[in-house]
């Protein structure tokens, strides 16, 4: 009864504390928008790459057709043909290109001679009889690419090896045919084969999920609902600790520990009714990236389909949370102390937990400490489980760190509040 008792106190607080109920339900819900829209165009350059490129054609032959071909099959690359090196170099340098890329004077007829050259030294150098008319030293072929100097890396990356690719399959193409060439002369009934080889190896990308959930991955949606809802969990501290030393001040407590005694049914209440609301932020914001997300022009939040463990780690999430709040609630003995602290602690977590920006992307020592924040095991486990489809032993280890969390705030703030109350 004491337990319940405390509860229907904290929730008449909450209730007629509009600022708080904002803080807790508003708030978050806002938060999860804006940091969705915001971070919805990062998430896309480093998942949907789209350049816009200069092309100049001074070779005007088959290796430039190629190229140009190659890039115009491509949906990642709008190619702009261009006639000027000079002009494509200074639109690139004002940054309103990406890059240009320029294909040399008899790019084409020089490759061919390189070509015709290296199988005629093969041939020599195995006794056979070679096409050895022409022995000029011919030099090696230039092609240019020009980035704008703030162009991310993983664009520069992606053009460089786009670009290296075709013109690998272009040698492979050219050196197979001259040596046909070169092995049919004499032999007027030797007939050339085409070779396609494209189809000798095909390289087939997809996302390891289940067929259901085929293509699905990490986007600002997926990655910000699960990350400010932790955010908003923890931040639970500020009606939680605001209520809790207000009380203590007032004289609250020490009249309840008179007349019940212990006051572990306090905390315990305390406890329960944060919790409830804990969950409570997560079921809204859910529901926010399942039903507002989409109209937003985002993508819609995909929760896997394991709705029992979402609700496990949901819940240990919130026990987390709960029990943090309690233990600076107990811990400091002003609401400024506390909510000051509580709050930038609570902001730190959440930078080196993942929330801010995937961890992925994080400096290595970043990387490191985010395995000590509790936000980094419950987003790897919503991660694990909206993304992947894990199962219990997945997401176990991080589930038993967030329980063995709470079980240590909240044992620490019991024997901190009973040390400091006993007469």
């Amino acid at each position: 009864m004491k337990i319940l008792a405390t509860i229907y106190k904290e929730l008449l607080l909450l209730i007629r504390d509009p600022g708080g109920m904002a803080l807790i339900f508003i708030m978050p819900l806002a938060l999860v928008i804006v940091m969705a829209l915001v971070q919805d165009a990062p998430f896309r350059d480093y998942q949907e790459i789209q350049l816009e490129v200069l092309f100049v054609d001074q070779d005007a032959d088959s290796l430039s057709a190629k190229v140009k071909e190659a890039f115009e099959a491509s949906p990642n690359v709008n190619l702009i043909t261009k006639t000027d090196t000079a002009e494509a170099k200074k639109l690139v340098q004002a940054g309103e290109f990406k890059a240009a890329i320029i294909i040399p004077e008899h790019a084409s007829e020089t490759l061919r001679r390189k070509t015709r050259q290296l199988i005629s030294t093969v041939f020599s150098n195995f006794g056979l009889p070679a096409d050895r008319t022409d022995s000029a030293v011919l030099p090696v072929i230039e092609l240019k690419i020009f980035f704008d100097p703030a162009i991310k890396a993983n664009y520069q990356q992606t053009l460089s090896n786009a670009i290296e690719k075709i013109i690998a399959n272009v040698q492979t193409s050219w050196v197979l045919d001259e040596l046909q060439n070169q092995l049919s002369e004499g032999n007027a009934e030797a007939q050339k084969t085409d070779f396609d080889l494209s189809q000798i190896i095909h390289v087939s990308q997809r996302y390891a999920s289940e067929n259901k959930y085929q293509g699905l991955m990490l986007n600002s949606v997926q990655h910000n609902v699960p990350a400010w809802t932790m955010f908003a969990m923890f931040f639970i501290l500020y009606p939680l600790a605001g209520n809790f030393i207000k009380e203590r001040e007032e004289g609250s407590m020490l009249r309840l520990r008179l007349i019940s005694g212990s006051q572990l049914p306090v905390i315990a209440g305390k406890f329960a009714f944060y919790f409830i609301v804990c969950l409570t932020q997560f079921l809204m914001m859910i529901a926010v990236g399942i039903f507002v997300m989409p109209h937003l022009g985002l993508s819609k939040l995909v929760l896997g389909g394991n709705a029992v463990l979402i609700f496990l780690t949901a819940s240990c999430v919130a026990m987390a949370a709960t029990g943090y709040g309690v233990l600076i609630a107990v811990y400091f003995r002003t609401a400024h102390q506390a909510l000051s602290f509580g709050s930038v602690s609570v902001v730190i977590l959440s930078a080196i937990g993942g929330v801010w920006v995937p961890v992925y992307v994080m400096p290595e020592i970043l990387q490191t400490l985010s395995r000590f924040s509790p936000m980094s095991w419950g987003l790897e486990s919503f991660n694990d489980l909206f993304l992947r489809q894990a199962s219990i032993h997945t997401i176990l280890p991080n589930v038993l760190r967030l329980l063995g969390f709470a079980l240590v705030t909240v044992s620490a703030s019991v024997i901190i509040h009973h040390s400091r109350t006993v007469v």
